[in-house]
Order: C-alpha cells, then structure tokens, then sequence
C-alpha cells in the first residue's frame, strides 16, 4: 500500500520547484511536509486536474486556479463538509 501513496504523489514531487519547496518544509518538520504534499491532490481530484495540470494552471492563470479553489470550498461547505475539511484543501497550495 505504501507504494501506491508514492506514485500517486511521484508527478507532484518530479516538479522542480514543488520539490525545493517541500524540502524546505521538510527541515523545519517532516510531518508538516508530508501533509502538505497531500493537499494539491485534495483538490485536483474534485477539479478533475492531474498535479501536473495544476501546477501549469497555476503558472498561467492563478487568478483562475484561486477561484476555482474558492469555488470547491464553496461547494464543500454547501455540501455539509465541516470547515476544517473544506479549509484544508486551500491554505497548503503555497507552493509557486
């Protein structure tokens, strides 16, 4: 099982820049990195993008990958998700 955690993420971490900026999170506490790795494929799922994809949209509109964004929250919390749900996907998006 451990290993299909690791493809799922292996895209993400291929990134350049998404691996300096975990690693800097990684020395100031592994587990915070792990989690923050986590969080873009908490939001391409419900937005139908690949990590990948996600990064580019963020190169070139990040306007438009912020409402999107703002927009799924949005709908979480329509849904009945609580905040801290919803909340999680957003903040951890950091990386640019």
């Amino acid at each position: 099982m451990p290993q299909e955690r690791t493809d799922k993420y292996a895209a993400l971490e291929a990134h350049a820049d998404v691996k300096r900026w975990l690693a800097n999170l990684a020395r100031g506490s592994p587990l915070t990195a792990e989690v923050a790795k986590r969080r873009p494929g908490k939001a391409c799922e419900p937005l139908s993008l690949a990590p990948p994809s996600m990064l580019e949209k963020a190169a070139k509109d990040s306007k438009g990958l912020q409402d999107s964004l703002e927009d799924l929250v949005a709908k979480l919390e329509a849904d009945g998700k609580a905040p801290g749900y919803s909340g999680y996907i957003e903040p951890g998006l950091g990386f640019q």
